[in-house]
């Protein structure tokens, strides 16, 4: 594997844990009544992982010649991808909290995390 491949893969991942704590923590402190979570400074960190993240993304995507159409666990992660942000949106987007759209996002995260890992749509399953 060539060297850049391996910096980006790194990268992605990084930026994609980083991504996963700031939503966990952002929805604890808004069950807390926190104010801080809808901060305008918070959010363009999370806004600015969230960017990095797909650039990065989308370039380990090109740089692979992945094809959602005929890789089809990439495709799903992509679906998960666009129903993760309306769900995460919908529970922390408008100043207020849903709890179920929390709960909806967190097990788009997971699932795009374990078919990111085993490279299977169906998990195994």
């Amino acid at each position: 594997m060539d060297w850049y491949y391996l910096q980006m893969r790194e990268m992605h991942a990084l930026l994609a844990w980083v991504s996963v704590a700031f939503f966990l923590v952002r929805g604890f402190a808004f069950q807390l009544q926190a104010e801080w979570p809808m901060d305008v400074r918070v959010r363009t960190l999370v806004f600015g992982t969230d960017l990095l993240l797909t650039v990065c993304g989308l370039s380990l995507w090109g740089l692979m010649h992945f094809n959602p159409w005929y890789d089809a666990w990439l495709g799903t992660k992509l679906l998960a991808l666009v129903a993760y942000t309306a769900t995460a949106h919908w529970a922390m987007g408008r100043d207020e909290f849903s709890l179920l759209g929390y709960v909806l996002a967190l097990l788009l995260l997971g699932y795009m995390m374990a078919v990111s890992f085993t490279r299977d749509p169906w998990l195994g399953l």
